[in-house]
């Protein structure tokens, strides 16, 4: 667990992957202990699931998602699963043809030493989980703020098509008034 403390860039980020700990968020989980490799699809909000490979013996990484982060939450919570629960991976005979790509391509580097104090750059696996209980009120702020946004944006939308509507019906009423001869006056 100190190893992910270490690895993760922020609480936010361990606080996240703390969330994304269900078995319900990863379709597939998979090992292959001759590899040395972890994997696993975790359903995001995508219609296709992100695709997470973890090298257990230097801790090197690849996840399909945009996230900026290095690592990610779907990389730091397969990570987190295989710390807890290593039942939950399956045995592989063989790894999948994305898992064979990113080994063929990665460069080996020399394992990172996690010997950090406990607590040290302020991030904690406790604090985390403990941040998971407190989520549904701020994902419950989040929406109201999502909402009040999406008000005012429709509120916006609709004052500019009124506007644009006055201005399309002051036009039509200077083009009658003109007539049409002065209409193709307009244009040459």
């Amino acid at each position: 667990m100190k190893t992910i403390e270490a690895l993760a860039p922020d609480q936010a980020s361990l606080s996240a992957a703390s969330r994304l700990t269900r078995q319900s968020n990863w379709p597939r989980l998979e090992k292959s202990d001759q590899l040395g490799l972890l994997w696993g699809e975790c359903q995001g909000s995508g219609s296709n699931p992100y695709r997470v490979v973890v090298d257990t013996g230097d801790h090197g990484y690849k996840c399909t998602c945009p996230s900026r982060k290095f690592p990610c939450k779907h990389t730091l919570a397969l990570m987190w699963i295989a710390a807890t629960t290593p039942a939950s991976f399956a045995a592989a005979g063989s790894a999948p043809e994305w898992v064979n790509d990113w080994l063929g391509r990665r460069r080996k580097v020399s394992p990172q030493p996690a010997a950090q104090a406990p607590g040290a750059g302020g991030k904690s696996i406790g604090e985390a989980s403990r941040d998971d209980e407190s989520a549904d009120v701020e994902d419950a702020a989040a929406v109201e703020r999502r909402e009040a946004a999406q008000r005012k944006r429709t509120l916006d939308t609709q004052s500019a098509v009124s506007a644009a509507l006055d201005e399309l019906d002051q036009w039509i009423a200077d083009q009658l008034r003109l007539g049409l001869a002065g209409f193709c006056r307009q244009q040459q």
